[in-house]
């Protein structure tokens, strides 16, 4: 299945993707590394999946213990490892079942080559990538995918400290790892040494979405690479995201809900999606119409005819005007 020796993606000392091309976008992609006294050097990639989260390959911390690389690791946000601005980490967890990549007759070539880095500051000034949690494999069929990295630029080990990327072709897919021949990519590019745990990427017509995460190439990164299957290995990706974040709703992790913004692929309806109704036209009544001519005053209204007589005889009786006659008996 793999080529004669083959070889995890790291470390490296701030170098890039073999035949690639510079790269200043794909900024939730980050070099994992660390800083000593200016000299500052990556050893691998990742990617921000939330603002706390990045994530990564297993094997990045197979040399080191992750109590290690938490406490003198960074992440660089930035095109180059110069211009970068650092994070660093609270906490990290590679896969419990993860299996480490062996050569030889009875070598593997591992499994569950993922981890999870938690930054010490949730970072807003990039938004980050979501990662595949439906199965890839009717899509994988003739798609291609970017791969994203600061490993080397040139299998004789040479490059600088900078984030490039290359198009990939998917040459065949098994439920572990995505295969991409170097002999069918654009001028041989593939993925390198120090582009572990970088995201390999699919655009689904809207937004970019994690497919997979670099884990190795083959001893001169000139035939072939494999990288991991988020979709394979998401809901123990999602456990990490709700554990740090209460909540594995993309949506509500990235507080995307009442933001302005309609999304649609929320877990639960998004209240800037909803369209509210205007209200109902409801036409101004006629003027009534007067009536015309002699009526009766209303209660309250002006005098009765009969008050009125009654009036004026009080009036003239006033006046000394004679009374009509009375019966008395």
């Amino acid at each position: 299945m793999w080529p004669l020796l083959i070889t995890t993606l790291g470390p490296a000392f701030g170098q890039d993707l073999v035949n690639a091309k510079l790269e200043s976008g794909f900024d939730f992609t980050v070099a994992l590394g660390a800083d000593f006294g200016g000299r500052r050097f990556s050893a691998c990639t990742g990617s921000l999946i939330t603002p706390e989260i990045i994530l990564t390959a297993a094997h990045c911390s197979a040399d080191l213990s992750m109590d290690v690389v938490v406490a003198v690791g960074q992440a660089f946000f930035g095109p180059n490892l110069v211009d970068a601005r650092l994070v660093g980490f609270s906490d990290g967890w590679i896969h419990p079942e993860y299996v480490p990549l062996s050569n030889g007759p009875l070598g593997t070539l591992g499994r569950n080559d993922v981890g999870i880095l938690v930054l010490e500051e949730p970072v807003y000034f990039v938004e980050p990538v979501w990662i595949a949690t439906d199965k890839i494999d009717a899509l994988a069929v003739d798609a291609v995918l970017t791969s994203v990295g600061f490993g080397i630029s040139d299998s004789d080990g040479s490059g600088s400290g900078i984030k490039r990327s290359a198009v990939l072709t998917i040459d065949e897919v098994d439920t572990t790892f995505i295969y991409s021949s170097s002999s069918t990519n654009t001028d041989g590019a593939n993925v390198c040494s120090g582009d572990s745990g970088g995201p390999q990427l699919y655009h689904d017509g809207q937004a970019w979405v994690q497919w997979a995460v670099h884990s190795w190439a083959d001893q001169n990164c000139e035939s072939q690479s494999g990288s991991t299957r988020v979709d394979t290995v998401s809901e123990w990706i999602l456990e990490q995201v709700e554990w740090v974040h209460g909540s594995r709703d993309r949506c509500e992790v990235w507080g995307l809900y009442g933001d302005g913004v309609c999304d649609d692929d929320c877990d639960r309806e998004d209240a800037d999606c909803v369209v509210t109704a205007a209200p109902e036209y409801h036409p101004p009544e006629p003027p009534k119409e007067k009536v015309s001519g002699c009526s009766s005053a209303p209660v309250g209204g002006s005098l009765s005819g009969l008050a009125l007589l009654g009036m004026m005889w009080r009036i003239r009786r006033r006046r000394g005007e004679p009374s009509s006659p009375r019966r008395i008996g």
